[in-house]
């Protein structure tokens, strides 16, 4: 899991190369989003990845809804949403 260090020392991680702190903070930070966006996996995934300030301006600019906020995320937040969401639905999870 990827942790910037300011989330991981918030969320107790203190050597984000030790696997079993990794997985646990970014699991932790994972549902931490879950929580703050209703539940929304889309919202969630990116707010991890395009960090939960950058998600809430755009939010208060063009809605609470991942296909009003999309085109305006970072290429990266895009793909990595999709791929996300694509391997989860992929599972058989909805």
């Amino acid at each position: 899991m990827q942790l910037m260090p300011g989330t991981a020392s918030g969320l107790g991680v203190k050597d984000v190369n030790d696997p079993i702190q990794n997985v646990n903070g970014g699991t932790k930070y994972i549902s931490q989003m879950m929580s703050k966006y209703n539940n929304d996996p889309q919202l969630a995934l990116a707010a991890y990845n395009w960090g939960p300030g950058n998600l809430d301006k755009a939010i208060k600019k063009y809605g609470a809804n991942w296909s009003a906020i999309v085109s305006y995320a970072p290429t990266e937040t895009q793909k990595y949403v999709a791929k996300v969401m694509g391997n989860w639905r992929g599972a058989g999870v909805r």
